[in-house]
């Protein structure tokens, strides 16, 4: 089993490289510096393999250093953002994704079209929950955002957050929040109990 998973994540390389190499023709229309947003742009690879999720080879956690070792035009300065829960990041638009850095040093969020598992732009909330249980959190941001938060991965700390409007789902990040996502909605759950000797 775990050399077919090692199969796979070498499989997910090759693709990432053939979608980065697509991605510099001319002629594909792909890649260009049109500022397109990162759900039209068909040359985004999403694969799951022993390290995570990689979304043209990148994934959560790894530094910038080595994504720019590894892809020698990804973008060397990046967007200051703040995200809808408030903290401060950096983005880097690649590749047809939107890559999220911390201090400067690590990914700590993926923006893009759709997850391993084929869910996206249009997906219903009720996909989503099919396919991976029941949200661990739901929050609305101060820009009106409705966000719903899945577990992508337990080992490494990772959520699927979507934001959706009604039951539709928007936009796809995969963020390595899910202890903080947990905790947040503890808090909140806790918030709305009675305290005791309370009325």
């Amino acid at each position: 089993m775990q050399q077919f998973l090692a199969l796979l994540g070498a499989l997910g390389a090759v693709l990432t490289l053939i979608a980065q190499l697509l991605a510099g023709s001319p002629d594909t229309g792909l890649g260009s510096s049109t500022g397109s947003s990162f759900l039209e742009a068909p040359a985004v690879i999403v694969t799951d393999d022993l390290e995570g999720v990689r979304v043209n080879g990148i994934t959560v956690g790894q530094s910038l250093v080595r994504v720019r070792a590894l892809n020698d035009d990804f973008p060397a300065t990046g967007t200051p953002v703040y995200l809808e829960n408030g903290d401060a990041r950096i983005r880097h638009d690649f590749g047809g994704a939107e890559y999220y850095v911390d201090d400067g040093s690590v990914i700590t969020r993926i923006g893009m079209p759709h997850t391993p598992e084929g869910i996206g732009r249009g997906s219903s909330l009720a996909e989503a929950t099919a396919t991976y249980g029941s949200p661990v959190h739901g929050y609305g941001s101060s820009n009106g955002g409705r966000y719903a938060v899945y577990v992508a991965d337990e080992r490494l700390n990772l959520a699927w957050i979507f934001e959706y409007g009604g039951t539709t789902v928007q936009s796809v990040y995969l963020d390595d929040s899910l202890g903080r996502m947990r905790g947040d909605a503890e808090a909140a759950s806790g918030a709305m109990l009675p305290r005791q000797g309370s009325s």
